[in-house]
């Protein structure tokens, strides 16, 4: 089991290092980009899999790879925003472009804003040539007067029409309902944070395996690996990654001395408040990081079960364990939203639910992307999942009811339909919201039952 990190690569002047103006492989890499672009739009892949698949059926290399991912995610990432400054240049609108020339355009707005390895004769004369790749020869001429309109008027962009989630809309490129959203839930400060957090390259954040390796210990050995860490306390075991790394290629990751994970996961295993010889659940366990961290909170010493929908994925988690050398963990399918008395009880319950997942907005780009309606089914699963967790939970026993998105319908209003309709089952010890400055988007509610 590889626990990679999932997100896009470092965007910000990754051109001028990796890749010259006059190489003759650029043309494969924007190519690529704009493949993984059209086949996000029409199957609504993930985007690391669909740049990583494409990278290396393309035979790209190293520079190559980079660019390409480059301008995949950063096209990925303000796609909004492009697209407002498309609109004030573009005569036809854009709803009539096909969507190989609206993906050129995009990414040729791309480079001449930002990518600054690239000077803007290559990024329109390449767009240019990138038409005909794609088969839309006759475009060229198109695409040239629209590029070319944008540099004339010094790159210039017009206005935002509306208010101040219509301008945050287009400024972070995030949908107006999500900025809506924020604003209403944390106040025009907070939402700001978030938005900021939501772009550009998401930090790499490692738990140390404290039953092999302190965090120091480990920073030491990264060290000798040539990777830059430093110490993330708290929670205690977490390290900040620094540079590009690629942490399972390491013999460290091999032998098990540290797995991937985010600080705000790190924090909410360490809420749950586990301890040796005790009996845990965690009811939507795969991949597995918060079951690797409870359980070496726990010392290896009590019972873990870890349960997943799909076998295929309670078997990642097992995997994963075994790695670490996690002995107390048992992975097993099951779906969470069924009571299964077969389990038992249990001291300590982590519910970490599906959830619409707008706090990783910076490591899965097009999640922001998701229709409104898409997510207003997601509580009612939560919550289904969250009563049936209580029925495992032994009185006086903890339970923490966690997400990584950052809509109170799915977090605070679940938490509270649960106290509501249990008439005082449970009591909150402790909530919290992160809004994605120093980690991910989360949130994470401690609840004790009386």
């Amino acid at each position: 089991m590889k626990e990679k990190p999932d997100g896009p690569p470092e965007r910000k002047n990754i051109v001028g290092r990796l890749y010259k103006k006059d190489d003759c492989m650029k043309k494969d890499a924007r190519y690529t980009a704009a493949q993984a672009l059209l086949r996000m739009e029409s199957a609504g892949a993930y985007s690391n899999l669909t740049i990583d698949s494409l990278i290396e059926k393309n035979g790209l290399d190293a520079r190559e790879g980079a660019f390409a991912a480059a301008l995949f995610y950063t096209v990925l990432e303000r796609r909004l925003t492009i697209d407002h400054v498309l609109a004030a240049y573009c005569a036809r609108g854009l709803a009539s472009l096909s969507k190989p020339v609206l993906q050129t355009l995009r990414l040729g707005v791309c480079q001449l804003v930002w990518m600054d390895g690239v000077d803007d004769y290559a990024a329109v004369s390449e767009s240019v040539n990138l038409t005909r790749a794609l088969g839309c020869a006759k475009a060229s001429g198109f695409v040239n007067g629209v590029l070319r309109a944008f540099l004339r008027a010094d790159k210039a962009v017009l206005p935002v029409k509306g208010g101040t989630a219509e301008r945050l809309s287009v400024e972070y490129s995030c949908p107006v309902w999500l900025v809506e959203a924020w604003l209403s839930a944390y106040g025009e400060a907070a939402a700001l944070r978030v938005l900021r957090a939501s772009l550009g390259r998401p930090p790499i954040y490692l738990r140390a395996n404290t039953l092999r390796v302190s965090a120091q210990q480990l920073c030491e050995r990264l060290a000798a690996e040539g990777v830059a860490a430093q110490l993330a306390e708290p929670p205690a075991g977490c390290l900040l990654a620094r540079g590009r790394v690629e942490p399972e290629s390491l013999a460290s990751f091999g032998e098990g001395l540290f797995h991937v994970q985010d600080r705000a996961s790190q924090l909410c295993a360490a809420a749950l408040g586990a301890l040796p010889g005790e009996r845990v659940l965690d009811v939507c366990a795969a991949p597995g990081g918060k079951s690797f961290t409870i359980a070496e909170h726990m010392e290896n010493s009590g019972e873990l079960v870890a349960r997943d929908l799909h076998q295929k994925r309670a078997r990642m988690v097992q995997c994963g364990a075994k790695r670490l050398g996690l002995s107390i963990i048992h992975a097993s399918a099951g779906d969470a939203a069924v009571y299964d008395a077969s389990l038992g009880s249990f001291d300590r319950v982590l519910c970490d639910v599906p959830c619409s997942g707008f706090g990783v907005i910076r490591r899965k780009p097009e999640i922001k992307y998701k229709p409104q309606k898409s997510v207003e089914g997601l509580p009612e699963i939560q919550y289904k999942i969250l009563k049936t967790s209580t029925h495992y939970l032994k009185s006086g026993g903890t339970l923490v009811y966690s997400t990584c998105t950052l809509l109170p319908a799915e977090n605070e209003r679940v938490v509270q339909r649960l106290l509501d309709e249990t008439n005082g089952a449970f009591n909150i010890v402790e909530q919290r919201v992160y809004t994605g400055e120093d980690t991910d988007g989360f949130f994470v509610s401690v609840l004790k039952k009386r």
